[in-house]
């Protein structure tokens, strides 16, 4: 299978599913994995929001790196297929907060597949 197939499904998973697994780790290694309602944008930026009292808000704010899984839990046992990535998480604030509105409109790909961010200009 070459790379472009292969960017292909990831970005059909990315696109056709609507949560995440966000694993965290504490200040002394404990892991934690969270299902988090994520919006993507450009495939290089996940953005989620949770409480700052959750308990990986609290992971990332003493140890940043996180792991992510975006897959379909529905899937047939043996058909399944992932997304793995390995990131940095910062919380947005100012204006990286201010640049996205949850749009109930059509999504640009995946038409009426629930609302979606879109980066404006306040």
């Amino acid at each position: 299978m070459s790379q472009h197939d292969l960017d292909a499904i990831a970005r059909t998973i990315v696109h056709s599913n609507l949560f995440m697994t966000v694993a965290t780790a504490d200040a002394t290694g404990r892991p934690w994995a969270s299902p988090v309602y994520y919006a993507s944008a450009n495939y290089a930026e996940f953005l989620w929001v949770s409480s700052p009292d959750a308990l990986h808000s609290r992971n990332l704010a003493t140890r940043p790196e996180v792991s992510i899984v975006v897959f379909d839990s529905r899937a047939q046992i043996g058909e399944g297929q992932a997304v793995y990535i390995t990131a940095v998480a910062a919380e947005l604030t100012g204006t990286d907060l201010e640049r996205w509105i949850l749009d109930p409109g059509d999504h640009p790909i995946h038409g009426r597949t629930g609302d979606h961010r879109t980066p404006v200009r306040p």
